[in-house]
This record gives C-alpha cells, structure tokens and sequence, in this order.
C-alpha cells in the first residue's frame, strides 16, 4: 500500500510540476487557484497548484471555462518580457554604461550571438529604447527588438 501512495503522490507532483508552469499565473487553472484566490506566498502557490493537479480540476476548468479559466491567453510566458519588468532600473543603469550583469543576462537570454555589438548597439541608442520617464517594460522590449532586427 506504501509503494502505491508513493507511486500516486510522485505522478501527482509530476503533474503538479509540469502543468503549473503552463499558465501565465503561477498557480494555474483548479480548484487550487479558486480558493486560494488573493493569497501571496509560495506556500498559498505550492498548495494551489497541488489542489489542482491532485483533483483533475485543470482540465475540468479548460473546459468549462471557470476555475480562472481566460479565454485566448497564451500559454508560458515570454522570459525577456518578465526579465526587462523585474529589472527595468538596473537594466536602463547597464544599457547606459554599455555593459554589465543585467545586460549581459540580457543578451544571453534573447540568445544574442555577438554581445559586444548588441551591448554597443543598445547603449547607442539608449533614448529609442528608453524613450520616456513612464516608458513600460513592453514598450522597452519592443524598442530592443526593433533595434536588434
């Protein structure tokens, strides 16, 4: 009876594992993601993705349209696009420099193949990418793909 638990709890996180990752929200579509709506914490995530993985809630909420359910949202989300709004600041400070960690990280992950002239190219043109005080992080990708086509 052990080895059955273990085998269910270990396909359960599994599931857990790689269906919480699909959704734009951390917690996903379920149960979980309903009653646990609001909360902050990676202890209120763990618990939603696991009440929803566990009951078969993910598919009944694809379905169904409910359970924080949206309609036409696209699956994952884009890295750059999270890296540039987490790192706005420290990453304006290095493209003004023309180089340093936050750049480089950049780079790396828009799977830049000549850094040094990406990192150049953007300190250029630093005011087309940063083009304002209230400039969103969208707009500032948008900018560093424009300058990097």
């Amino acid at each position: 009876m052990k080895k059955v638990l273990l085998v269910v709890f270990a396909l359960s996180m599994t599931l857990v594992l790689v269906t919480g990752d699909l959704f734009a929200n951390n917690s996903g579509v379920g149960i979980g993601s309903v009653l646990l709506k609001g909360q902050r914490g990676k202890v209120f995530e763990v618990i939603a993705v696991t009440l929803n993985g566990c009951f078969g809630t993910i598919t009944f909420g694809i379905t169904t349209g409910t359970s924080g359910y949206r309609e036409g949202q696209a699956v994952g989300v884009n890295i750059v696009d999270v890296y540039v709004a987490e790192n706005m600041d420290s990453l304006a400070n290095d493209i003004a420099k023309g180089d340093g960690e936050y750049l480089d990280t950049l780079a790396h992950l828009m799977k830049v193949e000549n850094k040094d002239a990406f990192k150049s190219n953007l300190h250029n043109n630093f005011n087309k990418i940063f083009t304002s005080k209230d400039v969103t992080s969208k707009e500032v990708v948008e900018n560093i793909n424009a300058l990097s086509s």
